[in-house]
């Protein structure tokens, strides 16, 4: 035996690599904070910068757009206050609508007179637009008094205050004449120094919408435009912003357009506040309330708020109405075009008073700074890796190669070879550690090979002791049980009586031991098939009745909540173990009074529940002085308990290392004298549904096989044993079958390929051909015989025998010594269901 080889990750020379390979991540990542903080923000401000710059000169195109139709605007109220003939208006707006600069977003224009102030009368009204041919056309239906009234519409009531050479526009709306978008520019004109009327150009919605869009993907961005009172101009996808609900559909609010687009709101939240916080700053202000009211007083669509904030820009304009202002950013999460974090950026267009908003996503923000981070990267790490190499390299050679020797060499140990001793490459500390390190572990080596042979020879003869014990043991348990039902002299009833519990006790000694080896030597597997918890308390509760010395005396009672499932899934082999053991343990100890078996439900939830097992007894009790040592193996409460009440001292060892396997504890209280309580408590997975269990177990201990219940079947009995075999046929004859018997598992084979039986019974350790080997053979022959129950009848009783029993292809396990209830319900049971293995033992 070796020992066990260090592992690469393990060993020194990784450690010190990885230790120096953290020096370099701390470097790393301190150049990765400094970029991450001062770099990103140096960085992100330049970025901010560059986007705001890219934002004004979009926003300056939009100004010099607006100037130049301002402008022809002008133009055209000083021609109509001079000119007289309409031919050369026709010829204004023909130029004017044709002109390559601005005629593509000029839909068409118009001369809109005042009424007379003593008739009312509308003076004569001018429309100019394009055809579909891009003719100009000139309209007067305007002219008619059926039409509506247009000095009361938003677009000319504000142009009563506007000063000479100013110019107002309009908020977005939708032509009734071209049902197309608009936004229109008015410019008042006079006659004889009073107002008279106003002159528009309407501009196209959608070739603003046009032209922005280019500018974004000539950015790699996108655009949108607002009008003075948030409602929208431009955007990349016009349809998400119109109203389509109203007979002619508009562009609607910010505000609106969130409520159905959420990640717009932090957008159309920011934008409301600008428009709130310069609305309030200017509410307050009598000049602009007198004028807002006039302007609501003869306009029939602008409210109050909008009006102040007309009001207020007739009032006090921008200072510089040829520049763009910035209002705003605004990173967000989720852009609603992007769909993606993003940068927006904010800016005010004077002349217009309308709002042009830039979306940026953020991973472009940040390129910049992740391109510097690269490069200080790209220039530290070399410098930062070649000192590391080389601190690495000198400590190699002087510490980490000696080393790595040494682990290659305990690599090289194989576990089946002697230990050969290490090789010392130096004579410091490590070569004399390594020395030492020989000596230790060649008498370690021989140690450990001591104590597995030691520990394999226990199992062994374990294993061995309970087949050579069992293999007696059914005999004289057999032949006392079959003896019993002869007729019998008072005093021949009660020898076999001493004979029967003398030897049901050795078994619960043979059985004890097993089970504690097998814990110890952590060779219990737990199994987790469906099972009824009921059935194993009322079988546990039944069997431990006749134990009771004097019945009439005790109250013996089993109280079971029904509100715990049905079926739960765990180790019923092991649960019924532990009821037996505590109903055991409180029978043995108490004559008179009471025994009770709580099982109650806890606790519950959708896929589990945990159950609580009580055990109360009025028995002789444990000194307080002795509760802390009644789990310690081979251990009782009292020194005389074992020669007084009998037992190994492992029942209670046993029960609380299973009970621990599972997850669950025990606690017990006791008073001397006046009795114990022990209290388990297992968490048990709920079954889902009612399935095939692998394993079945015996439902109640009391319930005796009827008379003969398998008259007219016939059996094959293979055992090689003649006081076992005898034993077995006597049992099997009195519940009517017609028997056969084989000696062994080759004999077994013969008789099964040419007669056909009901029932197989077959020991597991035979001469010749064993009970494992026979079973193959009959599958696999595919005979006669190929789909007949066969059932272990063997001492083989340890965990790995029962699986080999199942691997084989039988339907039943039954331990010896063989009880006849036994007998009786694996036979039941393999018959009914041959893919189960019914375990009794």
């Amino acid at each position: 035996m070796k020992p066990k080889v260090i592992a690469w990750y393990q060993s020194i020379s990784f450690k010190g690599l990885a230790l120096l390979l953290a020096l370099l991540l701390m470097v790393v990542l301190s150049i990765v904070y400094v970029m991450e903080t001062v770099g990103v923000q140096l960085s992100t401000q330049s970025a901010e910068q560059k986007v705001a710059a890219e934002s004004e000169a979009v926003g300056q195109s939009i100004v010099q757009l607006g100037a130049k139709i301002e402008s022809a605007a002008l133009s055209l109220s000083n021609a109509v206050e001079t000119v007289e003939s309409p031919e050369v208006l026709d010829r204004f707006f023909q130029n004017l609508l044709t002109n390559p600069a601005i005629g593509k977003f000029i839909a068409g224009g118009g001369i809109w007179p005042d009424a007379y102030k003593d008739d009312r009368q509308l003076l004569n009204s001018l429309f100019y637009t394009k055809n579909s041919t891009g003719s100009v056309e000139r309209i007067d239906s305007y002219n008619s008094h059926l039409s509506a009234p247009y000095y009361a519409a938003e677009w000319f009531v504000p142009a009563r205050w506007l000063a000479a050479g100013d110019a107002y526009w309009s908020q977005s709306y939708t032509d009734p004449y071209t049902a197309e978008p608009m936004v229109t520019c008015a410019v008042p004109y006079y006659s004889d120094g009073k107002f008279a009327g106003v002159v528009t150009l309407d501009i196209r919605v959608k070739a603003l919408n046009t032209y922005l869009i280019e500018q974004g993907q000539l950015q790699g961005v996108y655009f949108s435009l607002l009008d003075r009172s948030g409602r929208f101009l431009a955007y990349p996808e016009a349809a998400r912003v119109m109203d389509t609900s109203t007979a002619v559909p508009s562009y609607i609010l910010s505000h609106e357009y969130s409520e159905k687009e959420a990640s717009f709101t932090p957008i159309a939240l920011a934008i409301n506040d600008i428009m709130a916080n310069r609305r309030h700053q200017y509410q307050v202000d009598k000049k602009v309330a007198g004028l807002a009211q006039k302007i609501v007083e003869q306009s029939l669509s602008i409210s109050m708020s909008y009006a102040i904030a007309v009001a207020t820009e007739l009032l006090y304009p921008d200072e510089n109405m040829s520049r763009s202002h910035p209002l705003f950013n605004l990173s967000v999460d989720t852009d609603p075009i992007l769909n993606q974090p993003a940068f927006i950026s904010v800016i005010r267009i004077p002349r217009m008073q309308w709002m042009l908003l830039q979306g940026v996503p953020q991973r472009d923000m940040y390129a910049q700074a992740i391109q510097l981070e690269r490069q200080l990267l790209l220039f530290m790490l070399p410098v930062v890796v070649i000192f590391i190499a080389v601190t690495f390299i000198f400590f190699y050679r002087r510490i980490f190669k000696p080393l790595k020797s040494v682990r290659e060499a305990l690599t090289e140990q194989k576990n089946d070879d002697e230990f050969t001793p290490l090789p010392v490459y130096s004579h410091d500390e490590l070569g004399a550690l390594v020395h030492r390190f020989n000596q230790r572990s060649e008498n370690l080596i021989t140690a450990k090979q001591q104590a597995l042979k030691a520990a394999e020879a226990k199992q062994q003869f374990l294993a061995n002791m309970s087949h050579e014990i069992r293999t007696p043991m059914n005999g004289i348990i057999g032949a006392a049980g079959l003896m019993q039902s002869e007729s019998l002299s008072g005093q021949q009833r009660e020898y076999l009586s001493i004979i029967s519990h003398s030897a049901k006790s050795l078994m619960t000694l043979i059985n004890d031991i097993l089970d504690f080896s097998k814990i110890e030597s952590s060779k219990v597997e737990l199994e987790t098939v469906p099972f009824n918890l009921y059935e194993l308390a009322q079988y546990a509760h039944e069997l431990l009745r006749p134990t009771i010395e004097n019945p009439a005396l005790v109250d013996y009672q089993l109280h079971y909540d029904d509100a715990i499932p049905v079926e739960l899934l765990g180790d019923p082999t092991r649960v019924q173990q532990i009821l037996i053991n505590l109903l055991g343990n409180a029978s043995k100890f108490t004559h008179q009074g009471f025994i009770h078996l709580y099982i109650v439900l806890a606790q519950r939830d959708k896929d589990c529940v945990v159950v609580e097992i009580k055990v109360s007894d009025s028995g002789i009790g444990i000194p307080n002085e002795k509760l802390h040592h009644i789990f310690d193996k081979f251990s009782q409460a009292d020194e005389t308990t074992t020669r007084r009440f009998g037992g190994t001292g492992l029942g209670l060892t046993i029960t609380r290392q299973l009970i621990e396997l599972m997850d669950g504890h025990i606690h017990v209280v006791s008073q001397e004298g006046q009795g114990s309580e022990f209290t388990v408590t297992l968490s048990f997975p709920l079954a889902k549904s009612r399935g095939n269990p692998l394993v079945s177990y015996i439902a109640s201990a009391n319930t005796a096989p009827p008379e003969q219940p398998f008259t007219g079947l016939r059996c094959l009995l293979v055992e090689d044993n003649k006081v076992n075999r005898l034993i077995a046929s006597q049992l099997l004859s009195r519940m009517g079958f017609s028997i056969d018997t084989a000696c062994d598992g080759i004999e077994a084979v013969e008789k099964a390929q040419h007669e056909l039986f009901d029932v197989i019974y077959m020991d597991m350790q035979m001469p010749r051909l064993d009970g494992v080997g026979a079973t193959k053979a009959i599958r696999e022959t595919n005979g006669i015989n190929v789909d007949t129950a066969i059932i272990a009848m063997t001492a083989n009783v340890m965990v790995a025998d029962i699986a080999r029993c199942r691997e084989a292809g039988m339907q039943g396990h039954i331990g010896k010594p063989i009880s006849e209830s036994d007998l009786y319900t694996v036979t039941m049971q393999a018959r009914e269901d041959n893919s189960a293995i019914t375990m009794q033992s």
